[in-house]
């Protein structure tokens, strides 16, 4: 099984979209994490929901064929629950000189 099907078979159905401009992609498919850094962030006392911390952070691993590494400023995810994120950094994976997906720290943003 590829990278690619297993992403599309268990994966939020999801969209790229420019911030400055109407522009979307098509929806596809990718896994939305929550994420908790290992730096003893979550030792201060502070209680959040499981699997969450205040920052709501994520992390995305999507489809090589919606790279957008080269220019994440320009654009935001936004997935079939309402919620819309912010691309932090994104990295291409490389599997034998072929990327095989991409790998990305998002944070989620309320939208006025």
């Amino acid at each position: 099984m590829k990278i690619d099907d297993v992403i599309n078979k268990f994966g939020r159905t999801v969209q790229l979209r420019l911030f400055v401009g109407s522009w979307m992609s098509n929806r596809f498919n990718a896994f939305i994490q929550p994420l908790r850094y290992k730096n003893k962030l979550y030792m201060t006392g502070d209680v959040t929901p499981i699997g969450k911390n205040a920052e709501d952070v994520y992390l995305y691993l999507g489809p090589k064929s919606h790279n957008f590494c080269d220019s994440i400023s320009k654009y935001k995810i936004c997935d079939d629950f309402g919620n819309t994120y912010i691309i932090d950094r994104a990295e291409e994976i490389i599997f034998k000189n072929e990327v095989g997906y991409i790998w990305a720290i998002i944070r989620k943003i309320t939208e006025v």
